[in-house]
């Protein structure tokens, strides 16, 4: 064989080997569950593999396989109530490097949806068993759900940015103290707390210290981080446990304390995973969370704590995934407040209780000035075993146990996928049928509570599904009376209808003939678009839009204006129809003129 014959029979090899791994990642395969520890070559796409060692995932990974430009990320998983498997995985990747992402799934399926609705995802298509997808937006949380089934197998992709502060920390041994910067490091690999000498499988980072968990390092513990004056925990692996707390912030008030970048699974354990507890000046950053264990399996705790921020985190529990509680011994107005609490771009997902919550312990002195702002309630259920059941739950909630005050609180561009009950605020004696006891002898108010640019498109089809319940208390046993009132829904559309009077049946209260409990509900639309441009409470109809779609102004050139919820003018012009890529998700006014019947068109436009 003469060399140039050589160099083809090469290069043909050499393309058929690229072909069949190409081909390889749209099919599922078992002995591709535990991923491979891969660095592209321009050091720009990262994997890894499960680390030897790792004890958790038995069976119940074996549901889905996910490449990222033909190598394999490696899959953690469990079980949720209704045994479905909830795989997830993370890797890292460079912004602006375009990668392409391969999902393969066991069982075949027919329809699919990518959560967020609003994911910064293309080139989206679905090959046999497969989902295959492009993006070059890496810290994004994406969501896979297959036939609709928000209980069954879905599969959680964190697709992580590279950490360029990532110490330079020698561990040939993958553990080590650096004392210079007084920074715990786990590199890759898998390493159990009390294997290293930490007793009770538990690290304690508190003053100016660090934990760095590296991208590939599972750590199998739980972290205690207390008197924080700039202590901090960050990387890119993930911390697990079967038994316990993932990681606690107890009494840090002096300084700053920060979580930063970690993967965090309960695997199996019953209890609240990461709590915030008499603490000021805490962040919580590009958090991913997954604990499917039902119950008790909260996400994210907060507990009479202040200025304390959480930012683009994706939270699924078994339980409530946010709950913001008064936990002091003390009548609620010598305890701690909750005050000064921001919580931005979460995705969130509640296998039970809620999604965005505050209560059911209220043993603060108050509540206030809390801001949920642009986050995804993906799903959020009430309860697995008493669906329906249980009047106090929902996807925004208040519900009060104990007596105090909650006000200046905003829920604002909030995009509920699923849910049941969408709302609820109130005043409860007891909870989980009496098995927690309320104290109501304490005054109290629910007041200047605000729900701004909520989308809730579709119904789950139980009794309670996008129920709004607003109760206050009624002063049972002498005790003081305490209303829910000056209640602001401003853009809340349900259904793609816009929520407009407390006459909407979707709207229960606990008023009476003889008491009002709950006043002052307000209907709003902010977009300050005046009667002149469009009637706001009479518009002609909702149009619900979606990426790709097309609105049609009618069979010739019209002339058209679209306002944001601010009153600003966006975008004018003339055109026959209008792509719906030319705007944002959110909610919209259109005008425009209608030629055949010579006359001027308002309508509402829900950007999804």
């Amino acid at each position: 064989m003469n060399i140039s014959n050589i160099i083809l029979t090469t290069a043909l090899i050499a393309l058929t080997a690229l072909s069949t791994a190409a081909q390889s990642t749209y099919k599922y395969d078992i002995n591709n569950i535990n991923g491979e520890d891969y660095t592209s070559e321009d050091g720009k796409v990262v994997t890894h593999a499960v680390p030897d060692g790792y004890p958790y995932n038995g069976d119940a990974s074996r549901v889905f396989n996910l490449a990222v430009d033909g190598h394999y990320s490696g899959l953690y998983s469990d079980a949720n109530f209704w045994g479905g498997r909830v795989a997830f995985t993370t890797f890292e990747f460079e912004e602006g490097r375009e990668i392409t992402i391969d999902v393969a799934c066991r069982s075949s399926f027919t329809t699919y949806e990518i959560l967020p609705k609003g994911a910064d995802v293309y080139d989206v298509k679905k090959i046999g068993n497969a989902v295959t997808f492009k993006t070059t937006k890496p810290d994004q949380k994406l969501t896979l759900v297959l036939d609709d089934k928000y209980t069954k197998d879905v599969i959680h992709i964190f697709a992580m940015s590279i950490d360029k502060n990532a110490p330079a920390i020698d561990a040939p041994d993958g553990y080590v103290y650096d004392r210079t910067s007084r920074t715990y490091y786990f590199g890759p690999g898998y390493h159990k707390l009390t294997d290293l000498g930490f007793s009770d499988n538990k690290i304690s980072i508190s003053g100016s210290r660090k934990m760095y968990v590296a991208a590939g390092a599972v750590v199998d513990g739980c972290i205690g981080m207390n008197g924080c004056t700039g202590a901090s925990v960050t990387g890119r692996g993930m911390v697990v446990n079967n038994s316990g707390i993932l990681c606690a912030v107890d009494w840090s008030t002096s300084g700053k304390a920060l979580v930063e970048g970690i993967t965090f699974h309960g695997h199996r354990a019953q209890c609240w995973c990461l709590t915030v507890s008499n603490c000021t000046n805490v962040t919580f950053r590009n958090l991913n969370l997954v604990t499917t264990r039902y119950a008790s399996t909260d996400g994210i705790d907060i507990i009479n704590s202040q200025d304390c921020t959480f930012e683009n985190c994706f939270l699924r529990s078994a339980d409530d995934a946010i709950a913001i509680k008064g936990l002091w011994e003390n009548a609620p107005a010598d305890c701690w407040p909750n005050k000064n609490l921001t919580f931005n771009k979460l995705q969130v997902w509640n296998d039970c209780n809620n999604a965005l919550g505050i209560g059911a312990e209220t043993r603060a002195s108050s509540f206030e000035n809390i801001r949920f702002t642009d986050c995804d309630i993906l799903f959020s259920y009430d309860d697995c075993t008493h669906h329906e059941e249980l009047d106090e739950r929902s996807a925004m909630n208040i519900c009060a146990l104990n007596g105090t005050y909650f006000r200046d609180i905003v829920f604002e561009n909030i995009r509920v996928n699923r849910c049941e009950r969408l709302i609820g605020l109130g005043y409860k004696a007891d909870f989980w049928f009496g098995s927690l006891q309320g104290d109501q002898t304490t005054p109290g108010e629910i007041a200047d509570i605000t729900f701004r640019n909520i989308e809730c498109p579709a119904n789950s089809g139980s009794s309670i599904a996008n129920e709004i319940r607003l109760y206050g208390w009624d002063g049972a046993n002498d005790t003081p009376v305490k209303p829910v009132h000056d209640i602001t829904f401003d853009n809340v559309v349900i259904e793609d209808e816009l929520l407009a009077s407390e006459d909407n049946p979707l709207i229960i209260t606990n008023n009476t003939d003889d008491q009002t409990l709950v006043y002052n509900l307000y209907f709003t639309n902010t977009s300050g678009i005046s009667a002149a441009v469009a009637d706001k409470d009479n518009p002609s109809g909702s149009i619900l839009l979606r990426a790709g779609d097309t609105l049609s102004l009618g069979n010739e050139e019209s002339a058209y204006e679209i306002y944001n919820l601010q009153g600003q003018l966006i975008k004018r012009g003339l055109a026959i129809q209008i792509s719906a890529d030319d705007i944002s998700r959110g909610i919209y006014l259109l005008r425009y003129h209608d030629s055949g019947k010579q006359s001027i068109v308002a309508k509402r436009v829900v950007k999804q």
